[in-house]
Order: C-alpha cells, then structure tokens, then sequence
C-alpha cells in the first residue's frame, strides 16, 4: 500500500513538473495581439566596457551621493549581430540615470538599428539578469539546504505558483477573459500544487487546499464589497491611462485587474495560515483521537488567534512599504485630510490591505471548522 502511495505521489509530482513547462512553452509561444510600441530594429544587448576614454563627473548636491556628468566609454558586445565588435558609446549621468561604469562593468546597450539609417547606441542599465538569477538560485539552494526533502517540494510548489502567475493569470487578463474565473483557478491550481507539494497524498492536504481557496476566494468577495462601497474600481489605478489602450485592442478589463491582484497578493499569507492551522489540528486530533467538533474548533480558533496577529501585520507592512515612496512625495506636496483619504491612491491601498488582511482573518474560522468537521466525520465513518 505505501509504494502504491508513494508511486500515485511520484507520478503527480511529474504530473506537476510537466504541466509547469507545458505553461511556460505556451507562453513562449504565445501571440499577444497588441503592441503598445513596436521594437523592430531595437533590441537590448549585453556587452562590457573595455576602458573609460573620457568622464567628467560632479555631486548632484553636497549631501547626495548620487553623480551627474558624463563618461565616453569603449564597450564589446557580448552578444547579438554585432558580438565581438568594439565601439564608443556615451553614458550621460544624471539624477535619474545614474549608472556609473567602470572597466570590467558588465552592462545593457539599447541598440537602435533603422533599416537606412545609422545605427544609434546607447547605455540602458547595468546586467543585473546574472545577478538575479544567482539570487533567485540561491534562495532556492538556502530552502533546499534547510528544509531538506521537504525543501526540495517547497521549491518545486514555489516554482509552479510563479509560472501560474506569469505564465496563465497575467495573459488570461491581457487577453480579456474572466478575471474572477482565472484568479479563482490561478489560486486553486497554485494551492493544489504547493499544498500537495508539502503534505502528499494524505487527508489533511485536501482539506488544506480547500481551505487555502476558500480563504482566496474570500479576498476577491471581500474586494468586491469594498470597491463598490468606496466606489474603486480599475478606473482609479495610476497607470489606467495605459492599461485603457490595450483594453480598446485586447478587451481586457479593467475592474478585473485589482480583484485578481488582491486574491494573488493575499494568497501566501492564506495559505501560510491554512496549512499551518491545519497541521495542528491534524495533531490534536491523532494524539486525542476522542476530541469532540466543538473542542477540535475551539483549538483551532485558539491557536489561530495568535497566527492573526503577525499575519495581519505581514500583509499590512507588506502594502506600507510598498506605498512609502509615494506618501513621501505627498508630504512633498502639502496633501490635506481629506485630499489624500478620499484620493484613488489611499482608497486602492486601503481596499487592498483590508481585503488580504481580512481574508486571513476568515481562514482561521475557516479551516477549523472544515478540519473539525472533516476529521470527526472521518473517525465516525471509522466505526
């Protein structure tokens, strides 16, 4: 009976693999329709700088670090139709484009080729995409290290969920469909997978992918009530301006982007609780098996009381920081009360962060009564 279980668990495994490259090949493939800018002729190719000819560079101000000027510098492509070839470029530096080069720097040249035309180059940015990737690695390497077996199924679960997220949500959105079907199958599916990922073929991971959609699904209903009470909607973003054009080629829709947005977003700090509450009264019930529903949720919402407190503060912190910035230049700006609580901006982040919250907050409440139920039912199945 366990290899039986350990093969079905192996051959999902695979089963999961297999589908997280059949997305990914698919993105590849895909056709998108519409294109904000066309980029014939330009393309951004690696190469390093060889020497710095020539620099003049001054402090922005006497307390900034940052530099203006300029640098003349001989790069050699990397890569491209042009790999191996030496030229000159010119980096000017300013406030917004600081990006000071040494010899040896590797770095990204947007290269402007026009058919007829004299090809132009010019300095974009540093190559960070080896240094993310080191990163993105060993962040991988540190949970395989640590976790051991277990670590190994996280990473494999992490890994699905992003390529769900990249690979299916964001073009299911661009494209005009549902956004609240794919939101609700991008959370399920991802739920299904990391939670199998950690808990195998055993009851308790059916009841923790259950209660991990419930409580995403709650984030999007949660959402919806909010942004008709405080009338927000995919209208008030920043960048609907943008989005506007590609809805007019694509039809995707605008009100759908902030409701799977905020199901997404929420999901880890869900799940983290689901999984988490779950697993304790999966415990409570195996060492006291005569526990009854009502003692079995009463621990459940015990143990889920203190889990509120930090997980609340994650999410919150979480939509803080990444409005920080943005309050700052408010401050800037001399913003009053009641131009900044009734502004688009304050309103979005605050349906955000109160919907995620609130949706951990349920999960709790959810997932012991599903465990109380489902395990107790099981036991009495038993005799």
């Amino acid at each position: 009976m366990k290899n039986k279980k350990k093969t079905a668990e192996i051959l999902l495994m695979l089963l999961i693999i297999l589908a997280g490259i059949g997305l990914v090949v698919r993105f590849s493939r895909m056709d998108f329709g519409y294109e904000r800018f066309h980029t014939e002729g330009i393309s951004y190719e690696k190469a390093v700088v060889t020497s710095v000819v020539e620099e003049e560079l001054e402090p922005y101000s006497a307390d900034d670090e940052h530099m203006t000027g300029y640098q003349l510098l001989k790069i050699r492509f990397l890569e491209g139709e042009e790999k191996g070839k030496e030229l000159e470029i010119e980096n000017d530096i300013s406030i917004t484009h600081n990006v000071i080069l040494e010899a040896g720097d590797r770095l990204i040249v947007c290269a402007d080729r026009p058919e007829g035309v004299e090809p132009y180059y010019s300095v974009y940015n540093y190559d960070r995409g080896t240094g993310i990737w080191i990163a993105a690695v060993g962040l991988l390497a540190l949970i395989v290290l640590v976790g051991k077996k277990q670590g190994v199924k996280s990473c494999l679960g992490l890994v699905f969920t992003v390529i769900m997220v990249v690979c299916y949500l964001l073009p299911s959105l661009y494209q005009g469909k549902s956004a609240v079907v794919a939101a609700i199958v991008t959370v399920g599916v991802s739920s299904a997978a990391t939670c199998f990922c950690l808990g195998g073929l055993e009851k308790k991971t059916g009841y923790n992918i259950l209660n991990s959609t419930l409580g995403g699904i709650s984030a999007g209903i949660i959402y919806s009530v909010l942004a008709h009470v405080l009338h927000v909607s995919g209208n008030s973003m920043e960048e609907t301006e943008s989005l506007t054009l590609i809805t007019q080629a694509t039809g995707m829709r605008l009100n759908g982007i902030l409701f799977a947005a905020i199901m997404v977003a929420a999901l880890g700090a869900i799940m983290d609780v689901a999984v988490s509450l779950g697993a304790a009264l999966n415990e409570i019930q195996t060492l006291n098996p005569e526990i009854s529903r009502k003692e079995l949720f009463r621990s459940g919402m015990n143990i889920g009381k203190d889990m509120i407190g930090t997980m609340t503060n994650t999410l919150i912190l979480a939509f803080a920081g990444g409005a920080l910035a943005t309050l700052l230049v408010f401050i800037s700006y001399g913003v009053q009360y009641n131009q900044l609580i009734s502004s688009d901006f304050f309103a979005i982040e605050v349906v955000q962060g109160i919907a995620g919250t609130s949706a951990v907050v349920l999960t709790v409440p959810i997932t012991a009564a599903i465990c109380a139920l489902g395990y107790r039912q099981t036991k009495k199945m038993r005799k």
